[in-house]
């Protein structure tokens, strides 16, 4: 469940103005001379007079209410932040405010003796207005204080040996950041030169392999050429020289079985020197078969000898 928004004081004054049936007007926070220093006082100011609210613990506690024609004159004292009204008549009241526009307005509206007290600028900031001279010394601290902490930052920052510091701190900023990007852009066209060398070699090696390749295959085929019609053609298994198909006439199943033996052993280390030799394998096997890929002949397990698979 959500917490219940709690209502400002404002708030709580207008509500309490509706359920009661007062008079609306303009609301302004304040104090009563009377009242305690820490109450929360809230004025509201209509044509028919005003009315002070009391609130406590979030409630209106108390209300006293005002009309003009209690009131001939009224003596004005505006201070820095705020401006005390003090109301003569058949009752006398002292009010500060903090807005007091709406006041003003009906002075005039009800014929009320305004009364401005005069007093020189200072005496219209807080610690000065008592003319109290512990006050005056305690507000004299705070003010040079403040003063003080917004001044001296200023001031300093704005000193040649700042500036010139500043521009000291800035100039090796830049110096910093150019020697960086510099680096970034040397490392950057370091990796480019790299890239492109390796791809340059990398197709380099893939053309020496092909040129490998055909070479290879060329003297494979002059081998076949010379072979009398025994062999047929040299080719890998899959994309790889490591097995290798050697197709053979169909003349070897009538052949005598120790004819086939010293055959396949003599054309199997010929073609598998050929490979090597070319540099396209290290250590092939090959599979002697028939057109129809049936075996005639497979390496054993160390690939030194041939088994007739016939």
């Amino acid at each position: 469940m959500n917490e219940k928004k709690k209502k400002n004081h404002t708030q709580i004054i207008e509500e309490y103005i509706d359920h009661h049936g007062l008079k609306k007007g303009s609301l302004t926070s304040g104090s009563v001379k009377g009242y305690g220093k820490l109450d929360i006082v809230l004025i509201s100011v209509h044509v028919s007079g005003f009315d002070i609210f009391l609130i406590r613990d979030e409630a209106v506690s108390n209300v006293d209410s005002y009309n003009w024609s209690q009131f001939s004159e009224v003596k004005i004292d505006k201070f820095a932040l705020s401006t005390e009204f003090s109301l003569l008549g058949e009752k006398d009241i002292t009010l500060k405010v903090t807005e007091e526009k709406p006041f003003y307005s009906q002075f005039e509206n009800h014929n009320i003796k305004m009364i401005s007290k005069k007093r020189k600028w200072k005496n219209k900031l807080l610690g000065f207005r008592s003319q109290n001279k512990l006050k005056m010394i305690i507000a004299s601290t705070i003010y040079l204080i403040a003063i003080l902490l917004i001044v001296v930052p200023i001031v300093t920052y704005n000193l040649p040996s700042a500036k010139q510091e500043r521009a000291a701190v800035d100039a090796a900023k830049l110096k910093e950041e150019a020697t960086e990007k510099e680096n970034r852009d040397k490392e950057a066209a370091a990796a480019k030169e790299f890239n492109e060398k390796q791809a340059t070699n990398k197709k380099q090696q893939k053309e020496n392999d092909r040129e490998l390749v055909t070479h290879t295959i060329d003297r494979l085929q002059k081998y076949i050429d010379n072979s009398d019609g025994q062999l047929i053609k040299i080719e890998p298994m899959t994309n790889s020289w490591d097995n290798v198909y050697a197709f053979v006439s169909d003349s070897f199943k009538t052949m005598p079985l120790s004819e086939k033996e010293s055959w396949v052993n003599e054309a199997g280390s010929d073609i598998k020197n050929r490979i090597k030799g070319g540099g396209i394998a290290e250590d092939p096997r090959i599979y002697f078969v028939y057109k129809d890929q049936s075996k005639l002949a497979v390496p054993d397990t160390f690939n030194e000898s041939y088994k007739i698979k016939d």
